[in-house]
């Protein structure tokens, strides 16, 4: 980790790579951590943790600009990619959407909620008017699992089902519903669980 911080932290590379992983545990969870968290793990380091947000934002600009310009694809390594980036590291259940088209063409996308390390409420108004806002005629879902696993809950089935029919009563689709653990993301949708 050190040899990675070292363009952004230069000399404090080695300290700021053993803050960090004490810290965080890890690399995935001090990149996806808030300026606020990073602050705490560095705080004799505040140019690391700007650079490190500068960094990210790069990143996460550039990624999005790849997804926002092609169709979604469920499977596209560059949309999971952006979903294991935007909630994927996260120690708390968050709920992501992304707005398409009827031909899956991106309109959008957002965090609609954060949860518990163990679970996340839904504001179904919320969802629909952003969806409405936007013209949108699919919703494709996501949420992390901060345990790492990606197999869907009872719990998971179950929210699923409700915001399909829900949306559904509106017209607008939930098109698919992927849990976003460690290792893999699981599409609720070709599990036939929706």
């Amino acid at each position: 980790m050190a040899d990675l911080l070292e363009p952004l932290a230069g000399r404090a590379s080695d300290a700021a790579a053993d803050r960090l992983i004490r810290h965080f545990g890890g690399l995935g969870r001090a990149l996806s951590a808030t300026p606020e968290q990073l602050g705490h793990a560095l705080p004799d380091h505040p140019e690391v943790v700007r650079a490190i947000l500068a960094a990210r934002a790069l990143f996460e600009t550039a990624l999005r600009e790849r997804v926002s310009r092609s169709k979604v694809g469920i499977a596209d390594p560059d949309y999971r990619k952006y979903l294991r980036m935007q909630i994927g590291s996260s120690a708390t259940e968050c709920l992501h959407a992304t707005f398409v088209t009827a031909d899956w063409d991106y309109l959008g996308d957002e965090r609609m909620a954060n949860g518990s390390p163990g679970k996340v409420d839904s504001n179904l108004r919320g969802l629909l008017t952003r969806a409405f806002d936007l013209g949108a005629q699919g919703i494709v879902l996501a949420h992390n699992h901060p345990s790492g696993s990606s197999e869907p809950s009872a719990a998971d089935i179950a929210l699923t089902r409700r915001i399909a029919g829900f949306t559904r009563s509106v017209d607008v689709l939930l098109l698919d519903h992927l849990i976003v653990g460690a290792d893999a993301i699981v599409s609720m949708k070709e599990r036939g669980l929706m």
